[in-house]
């Protein structure tokens, strides 16, 4: 772990200079994270860097996103929350105009480290997986290695309870509710308040970034025009959490509850069956959506481990064209073409 921290120290110092760009993912993990490293980087260099997301569902550095870099001459590129070593070639090309440094917590598919590239993921520095270590921490933790962040502990415990890690960081995040006065359901408000826009209106994303850079405390978050899309959010997710006890499939054998929604225009799985699992952490619940439209698509959680649900999903799309499927052990996801939910749904109950 040392080693991994000094290299990390090295690669900021050596290019905190340059103009930099952070790009993040768009859940509350991703937000955290990327605004932690914009605010340390701004403190590191006195200047702030670009702070950006892609489209949802893009995880890997897309021709749209190499090309604004490119256009706005970037020369240091932080990813936080973004598994980029699936599409390494990406890389490559933004390697010839600038340094990147990836900080991630998902599985490992290419060893992007060379020497335009650092990456450091949760996992190189604790062993474990990397689902017990988002990046909202460890943001957090490497970078005050070179400034003081210990106002923004706030932001990194929203991360932590976003990414359903509460339980590997009760202390941390029970120190900051201590801190500031707070009990944790205000972290958990805030949380929720990303996955409303994230979800119901994707374009103010940029508008809670802002808010988030110059926010003091949670409660700051709470901006009347961005509440609206907490309560329409709410109420189409009680109506699916109300389906669910009526609607769910049960396979007791294999530990196992498949339950498919067809929401009427927003893709909220993620968010059912966030709250689904915290109730059953001791089953693996899958939850698909169908629009109706070409592709379906499926989330997957086990919160005591027991199943690695990545590994699940995989074997599950094996032979289907044109899917996906990834993520952590107690959290993943994909798609399929919608004419192969049928073959999906068989294989997971084989492979469960």
């Amino acid at each position: 772990m040392k080693q991994e921290i000094k290299k990390f120290k090295e690669w900021v110092e050596a290019n905190k200079e340059k103009k930099t760009a952070v790009i993040h993912d768009s859940d509350p993990d991703g937000l955290c994270s990327g605004v932690i490293t914009a605010l340390a980087l701004k403190r590191i260099s006195g200047k702030i860097p670009l702070i950006f997301h892609q489209n949802p569902g893009e995880i890997t550095l897309t021709k749209h996103t190499i090309n604004f870099l490119r256009e706005n001459f970037v020369e240091f590129v932080v990813t936080v929350d973004l598994s980029i070593d699936q599409r390494p070639e990406s890389v490559k090309e933004t390697e010839e105009f600038a340094k990147i440094l990836v900080l991630d917590h998902h599985k490992t598919y290419t060893d992007l480290n060379s020497s335009r590239t650092l990456m450091i993921k949760s996992q190189d520095l604790t062993g474990e997986e990397g689902s017990k270590y988002p990046v909202s921490k460890l943001s957090f933790d490497l970078f005050s290695e070179l400034t003081d962040l210990q106002d923004l502990d706030w932001i990194s415990s929203i991360g932590l309870l976003g990414d359903n890690a509460y339980s590997h960081w009760k202390d941390f995040v029970d120190r900051v509710t201590e801190k500031y006065g707070i009990e944790k359901k205000e972290l958990q408000k805030a949380t929720q308040l990303m996955d409303s826009i994230e979800v119901m209106d994707y374009s103010k994303l940029k508008d809670l970034i802002q808010v988030m850079l110059t926010a003091k405390k949670p409660v700051d978050l709470m901006k009347k025009d961005l509440l609206t899309e907490l309560a329409e959010m709410e109420k189409e997710v009680g109506f699916w959490l109300e389906k669910f006890e009526s609607q769910k499939e049960v396979f007791p054998e294999k530990e196992l509850i498949y339950f498919e929604i067809k929401p009427a225009k927003h893709s909220i799985k993620s968010v059912i069956i966030n709250r689904i699992s915290e109730k059953l952490k001791d089953k693996t619940v899958i939850v698909l959506q169908d629009f109706g439209v070409d592709h379906v698509y499926f989330s997957a959680r086990r919160q005591d481990f027991k199943v690695k649900v990545n590994d699940l999903l995989e074997k599950s799309i094996e032979g289907i064209p044109d899917s996906m499927a990834g993520g952590h052990v107690p959290a993943a996801a994909g798609k399929i073409p919608r004419e192969f939910k049928e073959q999906f749904k068989k294989q997971l109950i084989e492979n469960a």
